[in-house]
């Protein structure tokens, strides 16, 4: 019995609703499609037990919209329709009362479709493709009231435009995880982050742009009472990070709790190049020095520009 199915058809563009047809005659126990082709959404809802949907399609009407959602058992949803498309009422996803995860183009994820969205109550995960549209989605938490239910935020390869985005950040009260990778962002910002969240439990800051001298990360750390995780890996440190992170060491780590050590992991970095060394030179009892790699794991997989949400 066939479970799974990625199906990618490019027929003429009144027939690809006739595919989706046949597959739920074909597969009618799916709980897993990847569809990409000219279709409308119609029919899906024959698939009763389809639990994750990828659906690439031409358009998708009001009415259709409203039948798959209140039909299908989905947890996981990704939603691409094509740019050029006509969209109808994507704040109806109130209606699928059982999904925790989507993701989408942030064209699509509309103040009126977030506001539907966050009124789901199994929603754990949102990740929505972006360039600069983060400092209007998080304004947008902030005028919904929903910056206290957010547990981490992961930017990919997003630009920072704006001056004031650590204090934006740093209203989200309960943040416990920040993943930064691929991008650029000023160590003034990071310091107000880190001292300003007071549950950080984790900071990854992966193949950033500029990484900040030595002593500006220590101090961050410093300012972050809660920090059990800082991953910098993939970052290229300048050449006196060693000697002067000794400088800091204990200055920072002093005033920790013995039972709640900091864990930098430093794959692919200068650090990496001689493990023991480093490892030697910023003995502390409240320091761990890891160099495997850390997977972050995120529903967007392609290489553009997302940013994810995790919420409580």
């Amino acid at each position: 019995m066939l479970r799974s199915l990625d199906c990618t058809t490019w027929f003429a563009y009144e027939q690809d609703d006739n595919v989706t047809l046949l597959l739920t005659e074909l597969f009618p126990n799916l709980t897993k499609l990847k569809l990409q082709n000219c279709n409308h959404g119609h029919h899906l809802w024959h698939f009763n037990e389809l639990q994750d949907l990828y659906l690439s399609s031409s358009s998708l009407d009001t009415p259709t919209l409203d039948r798959v959602f209140s039909s299908l058992p989905l947890r996981k949803l990704a939603l691409f329709p094509f740019p050029t498309s006509e969209v109808g009422d994507l704040s109806l996803v109130w209606k699928c009362f059982t999904l925790e995860e989507l993701l989408i183009d942030d064209f699509n994820l509309t103040f009126n479709m977030l506001s539907s969205l966050l009124r789901l109550p199994r929603l754990k995960r949102l990740s929505f493709y972006t360039r600069d549209y983060y400092y209007n989605y998080m304004s947008d938490l902030g005028c919904l009231k929903q910056e206290f239910r957010v547990r981490s935020l992961l930017f990919n390869s997003c630009s920072w435009y704006f001056h004031d985005v650590g204090l934006i950040i740093a209203r989200f009260s309960n943040l416990c995880r920040l993943v930064i990778q691929d991008d650029d962002i000023d160590k003034k910002q990071l310091y107000v982050i880190c001292s300003n969240l007071k549950h950080l439990e984790e900071l990854h800051l992966i193949d950033i742009r500029e990484f900040p001298f030595a002593s500006d990360m220590w101090n961050m750390v410093g300012a972050c009472r809660t920090l059990k995780v800082l991953n910098i890996s993939n970052n290229e440190l300048d050449e006196f990070f060693l000697d002067e992170s000794i400088t800091c060491l204990n200055r920072v780590l002093r005033r920790r709790d013995a039972d709640s050590p900091v864990t930098l992991h430093a794959h692919k970095t200068r650090l990496a190049n001689d493990p023991q060394k480093t490892i030697d030179a910023l003995n502390h009892p409240f320091l761990r020095i890891s160099f495997d790699p850390v997977h972050v794991d995120t529903l967007a997989k392609s290489d553009r520009a997302f940013i994810e949400t995790e919420f409580r």
